[in-house]
């Protein structure tokens, strides 16, 4: 690959001054003159039969503008999915169901005004309890590969175990808020945070009006993980905009947030692992139930995407898995950072530690020896189609331990006992027939307009494509201006979640920027007198290879280009095709990934023995990356992926009682601090291999798979007893080593 400007550099970002003096405008942040406060009403009571509801003493406080329900809606009363509802009309199924809108002068108007809306109930029978699969099977996938019975006969040793990882909240540090307004053409401006411009088709079918008389306008966000993908927000202040006239803003408390979004889905897992006395893995059997909640949105191919991953970065001969959902009246779960990997990675790492110690070989020895190599094949029998580095990350983690002081299993001072654990993870990005398209435009002067759909979750999506622009045309960074995430002007690329952006809109981005240098270079040739093949451009500047002096920048070469009727605006598209291994139309087009990421996390914990209590001292993460478009980017998805992980396996929890959340915030939701975040390394190797601009790979996601199964690791080490559930807590430390409930 020729040396690159820059794609792989670490400039300072556009907007960084910006955030870190609080200049940035999030969703909450835009006001308009005149604007109303909407407030959601939700289901006083789950399940039930809504047999009545009375607005009548809400319209009678003075400062209220409206009060809506289902039967308000124009059109469609659907949101993302066509089972779940904007409004709840006839049935509330889980404690985050909307079930009235209010517009109001003032936020003190408007909660008075929800406390006024009575709502007649009928309670209903509720399911709780997702393990015993008392609900309605979603689903039940099921994978083959080689002959698991013979596997298992041929294996030594097997160790069965069953593990617990609970439910868990996406935890974004920007909750749900924006604004809605009809604008003097009669357009709906709806802007929030979302993770797809693309919901304002569905908001235009709530209204009952034509898409192209809606424009979803998304600023940048504070986060979102997953839980920013529906478009009900969008809708409640569309619905008030329209019925009011008047501009409407809404905006979640924490409490509010955390009792309407999606959640990460509990899984409870059952395998059985079987290797040989030689250290080879022979047979895995996976069994999955996952709790989907409420409504089944996307558990089919989220479960179907764990299952196909459930195997680990291993080269199993002989393999079988399981994975369904069951439908409960707990909160809805879907999509979050890891979509079902992070779980699996907990149970099938913690399986080849047990598998390892009978076998009496050193746990990080015994992965070596069974990691998967490339055109090797998974669970579903699909091939890993590019390089494994594990082996490579592997060796730079073992070095950087080394070097660390202290990092060795064994006693401390008193009853703390100190382990290290190692997690290898696999995670996927890019799913059959994803598509996008990003469109370019050179002015006269050679500056570059870039606009593109993806929006901004705040992980680097606008400078990404920014730098992927400026080296694709080869001009200066700062001569390039990216617009994002307008449906009215910017084309659509999808969904900024599954690490898919920067291989999508980036590859968009690219395929536009070729073209256009592709043209100037044509122009350029002209006035140089030279072949385009035999031309470069660096900082602005078209040069003849061999002879930099004969030369001309890119505002003539673009002059020239208009003389010659060459466009100076391009559109450029990716678009995946499906997938092509043996059996994979059984799995449905999410029956795994168009290509996977692969790492190695460390983790060093104390571990009081007598309390419970864990200290999380020292963390290694590694992943191929493919390629860094930005390095301190990556770095940043290391870490704060990683933390985000380390939540899962430590501290946070989604509890419920009878499906009512009762840690809905975040005194009783626990999120880790800088005060557990442990000193920190992170290592990274460039393949090339990816799928994304210059072999890049999505990176967004995986290193939040492995962490938990890390700290797991590490904490199991250390008392040598095998941890079983995460979040980890003292009560289940305890219980392993057999001393809860002692005096």
């Amino acid at each position: 690959m020729p040396e690159l400007t820059y794609v792989g550099h670490s400039q300072p970002k556009e907007d960084a001054i910006a955030k870190a003096v609080g200049d940035t405008v999030f969703g909450d942040d835009l006001h308009l003159p005149g604007e109303l406060i909407g407030k959601v009403i939700r289901a006083g009571r789950i399940p039930a039969r809504i047999n009545k509801i009375d607005v009548s003493k809400a319209l009678a406080l003075p400062g209220v503008h409206c009060v809506l329900t289902a039967e308000d809606i124009p059109g469609e009363n659907a949101g993302r999915y066509p089972y779940y509802p904007v409004l709840s009309a006839e049935t509330v199924h889980f404690t985050g169901d909307a079930v009235a809108l209010v517009a109001a002068e003032t936020r003190e108007v408007a909660e008075a005004a929800a406390r006024l809306v009575k709502i007649d109930y009928e309670p209903l029978p509720g399911l709780y309890e997702f393990r015993n699969l008392e609900g309605e099977t979603l689903c039940d996938w099921k994978t083959e590969k080689g002959d698991i019975e013979a596997g298992f006969r041929k294996a030594d040793i097997v160790v069965e175990n069953v593990y617990f990882a609970a439910s868990v909240d996406h935890g974004f540090i920007e909750t749900e808020g924006g604004v809605g307004w009809v604008d003097e053409h009669g357009i709906v401006n709806i802007r929030v945070p979302t993770q797809m411009i693309e919901n304002y088709q569905g908001v235009a079918k709530v209204l009952g009006l034509p898409a192209n008389r809606v424009r979803y306008d998304c600023p940048m966000l504070g986060g979102a993980f997953g839980g920013k993908e529906h478009p009900l927000l969008g809708a409640y202040l569309g619905l008030l905009a329209v019925k009011t006239g008047r501009p409407v803003r809404i905006a979640y408390s924490r409490e509010e947030s955390m009792a309407q979004c999606s959640k990460k889905h509990p899984f409870v897992m059952r395998y059985k692992t079987g290797a040989t006395k030689d250290g080879r893995l022979s047979a895995v059997e996976v069994d999955i139930i996952a709790d989907a909640g409420a409504y089944p949105t996307n558990s089919k191919g989220l479960v179907l995407g764990a299952l196909c991953v459930s195997g680990g970065p291993y080269e199993i001969p002989n393999a079988g898995g399981r994975a369904r959902a069951v439908l409960t009246n707990n909160p809805f779960t879907e999509s979050m950072r890891g979509v079902g990997a992070n779980q699996v990675c907990f149970a099938y790492e913690s399986q080849m530690d047990e598998v390892a110690k009978q076998l009496r070989m050193d746990p990080l020895a015994f992965r070596r020896r069974n990691f998967i190599n490339k055109n090797q094949t998974l669970m579903q029998n699909q091939p890993v189609s590019s390089r494994v580095m594990l082996p490579e990350l592997t060796h730079k983690i073992e070095e950087s331990i080394t070097r660390k002081a202290g990092s060795a299993s064994g006693v401390s001072p008193g009853p703390w006992r100190r382990g290290v654990g190692y997690a290898a993870n696999i995670a996927g990005y890019g799913r059959p027939r994803n598509e996008g398209e990003a469109y370019m435009s050179i002015e006269g002067d050679g500056s570059v307009n870039l606009r593109c759909g993806a929006c901004d979750l705040g992980s680097a999506q606008t400078h990404t494509n920014r730098q992927i622009a400026a080296e694709a045309v080869g001009v200066p960074l700062k001569r390039v201006t990216v617009t994002m995430s307008d449906s009215h002007v910017t084309p659509m690329v999808g969904i900024t979640a599954g690490s898919r952006q920067t291989m999508i809109s980036g590859g968009a981005t690219l395929s536009s920027g070729q073209e256009l240098r592709s043209r100037l270079l044509r122009g350029a040739a002209e006035l140089l007198e030279a072949a385009p093949e035999d031309l470069g451009i660096r900082e602005g500047n078209i040069y003849v290879r061999g002879a930099e002096e004969r030369s001309v920048d890119i505002a003539r070469a673009a002059a020239q280009c208009k003389a010659m009727d060459l466009a100076l605006h391009a559109t450029g598209k990716v678009q995946l095709g499906d997938h092509d291994f043996e059996g994979h139309e059984k799995y449905g087009d999410p029956g795994g990934w168009m290509d996977y990421v692969f790492g190695l996390h460390a983790a060093e914990a104390e571990v009081n023995t007598e309390t419970g209590e864990i200290r999380l001292l020292n963390y290694w993460a590694s992943h191929d990356i493919g390629q860094a478009i930005h390095p301190q980017h990556v770095e940043g998805q290391f870490e704060g992926g990683a933390m985000m992980g380390i939540g899962h396996g430590l501290t946070e929890e989604i509890q419920t009682d009878r499906g009512r959340i009762v840690s809905n915030e975040y005194h009783s939701y626990l999120i880790p601090t800088a005060a557990e975040t442990p000193d920190w390394e992170s290592v990274f190797t460039e393949s090339g291999e990816g799928l994304g601009p210059y072999g890049a790979k999505g990176i967004g996601e995986p290193p939040c798979t492995a962490a938990a199964a890390a700290v797991a690791c590490a904490v199991s080490q250390a008392i040598g007893a095998r941890i079983t559930r995460i979040p980890i807590t003292p009560d289940h430390v305890l219980e392993v080593l057999g001393k809860l409930g002692r005096n």
